[in-house]
């Protein structure tokens, strides 16, 4: 066989399950970051087909970058494991062929792939978290389908309250009537009561259409002089009247995308780049106003004799053993009022500096991520490729026992750095990398271990030794 051939096996046999296990992972990571997540706000409030659709998609894209490096470490194990369970990578190794050229094609293919990765969460991945989060807040802003129940005020619609005594079995015809109009915004100035209507929305369902039957309407009236002592009231008998009703907080209404655009996750390197700039220049020119007030202000005397600050040094006891009781009391509230307002303003800017070293912070971790999750690809792979071929087990069994738990322990450990990074404890750079930097020395130490073809996971092998130390003690 050539080595050509040989490579194009290597790589058929790799993207099946890499290709099978990203799907898997996408859909597990979507029914519980946002199905199970977000289920509250899409249940009631009467989205259509094609707002649902569009928000699954874009959230279904958004967690493919997260995904990939437990598809590498999985479909990885999966393919040299199913080589060496079927003794073709040993037949590999016999015809003269290293562990390192044997993985080569494949770990071209990972670069590729760690270099699409990049592409994607630095062009493309902003702009469908953009599209997602604007539209998920739309609908969370949303009130629920209007749902009006026997006998029960509701007062879900703004500016009315209704209340139906019975409802027909077509779910339209109403009994006993009432509604208090509060449009006007000064109570229950108008008030409606009916023996029997109908309700209904309107084609364009922007309005709620209600026609009453045999009814009467009052209305206090404002009176014109403006007083408070009389209001006269407004008595209208129908036989029938139509009430519309606006329906707008029912209805999805979309909010400027611009307003979510400042977010980390909304934006690519360069952008953060720039962000993390005027952060950094508006946090010391917090330091420099905080330098000014203590020049000109903190500094100066709090005597009301003076003007500006003082140029030499006084004796201060001397100096308030001339003043007679009036003036000692003057300068010793002036005083006061300048340490108060001392300490509120360095309170202040202190406050402020840690908001924005916070935000800093989190510019700086989302730059980071964008670009980690790469390599991320990389070092996963050198810990999968050599457990497949030390572990020698292909298929869905033990190789997903394993990489499930090497997973689960990459993300335990992401999870840890990454709030020690928020709480300021570590560096974003150390608290990005330090995962990868832990499962670096894992990933070689694998790698030597199953180049030297060790029993690493042979439990003969261990007994084995275990049985000739004590058979040396005999």
């Amino acid at each position: 066989m050539s080595l050509k051939k040989l490579h194009n096996l290597l790589i058929k046999s790799f993207l099946p399950p890499f290709a099978i296990s990203l799907f898997v992972s996408v859909f597990l990571f979507f029914l519980v970051e946002v199905v199970i997540t977000y289920l509250d706000d899409f249940i009631g409030k009467g989205l259509s087909f094609w707002t649902l659709s569009k928000l699954f998609f874009f959230f279904w894209i958004a967690i493919i970058p997260q995904c990939i490096p437990l598809a590498v470490l999985l479909a990885s194990i999966m393919c040299f494991g199913n080589l060496a369970e079927n003794y073709e990578l040993a037949a590999m190794k016999s015809s003269g062929l290293s562990l390192f050229k044997i993985i080569k094609p494949v770990f071209i293919l990972i670069l590729i792939l760690a270099g699409l990765t990049f592409v994607f969460n630095n062009y493309i991945l902003p702009k469908v978290t953009l599209l997602s989060q604007s539209l998920l807040w739309d609908i969370r802003q949303t009130k629920p389908a209007m749902k009006i129940k026997e006998g029960i005020f509701y007062n879900e619609i703004e500016n009315y309250t209704l209340k139906v005594g019975k409802k027909g079995k077509d779910e339209h015809s109403i009994r006993d009537v009432i509604i208090y109009d509060h449009t006007s915004r000064l109570g229950n100035d108008i008030q409606l009561y009916a023996d029997s209507g109908y309700m209904n929305t309107s084609v364009d369902t922007n309005y709620l259409v209600i026609k009453l039957s045999n009814g009467n309407r009052y209305e206090e009236l404002v009176p014109e002089n403006g007083s408070k002592l009389t209001k006269p009231l407004m008595q209208l008998n129908f036989k029938e009247l139509v009430v519309n009703i606006a329906l707008t907080d029912f209805k999805l209404k979309r909010t400027d995308q611009n307003l979510f655009a400042h977010h980390n996750e909304m934006m690519n390197i360069w952008q953060i780049d720039h962000e993390l700039d005027t952060a950094d220049i508006k946090l010391q020119g917090r330091y420099k106003d905080l330098q000014t007030q203590a020049k000109y202000y903190f500094c100066a005397r709090t005597s009301f004799r003076l003007k500006s600050p003082m140029k030499i040094v006084y004796n201060i006891q001397k100096f308030y053993g001339g003043l007679n009781a009036e003036e000692y009391k003057r300068c010793m509230d002036a005083a006061l009022n300048f340490a108060r307002g001392s300490t509120g303003f360095i309170d202040s800017t202190n406050e402020n500096a840690k908001i924005e070293t916070s935000i800093s912070t989190e510019y700086k971790m989302g730059w980071h991520e964008k670009i980690n999750v790469c390599f991320a690809c990389i070092v996963l792979f050198f810990v999968g490729a050599p457990l497949g071929a030390i572990i020698r087990k292909g298929g869905l069994g033990l190789p997903v026992v394993v990489a499930v738990f090497f997973f689960l322990a990459y993300f335990i450990f992401t999870e840890v750095f990454k709030n020690l990074t928020i709480e300021g404890v570590l560096e974003p750079w150390i608290g990005m990398w330090m995962p990868l930097y832990l499962f670096l020395p894992l990933g070689m130490f694998l790698t030597y271990k199953a180049a030297n073809d060790s029993a690493l996971f042979d439990i003969d092998s261990y007994i084995q030794t275990i049985k000739k130390i004590f058979i040396r003690k005999k």
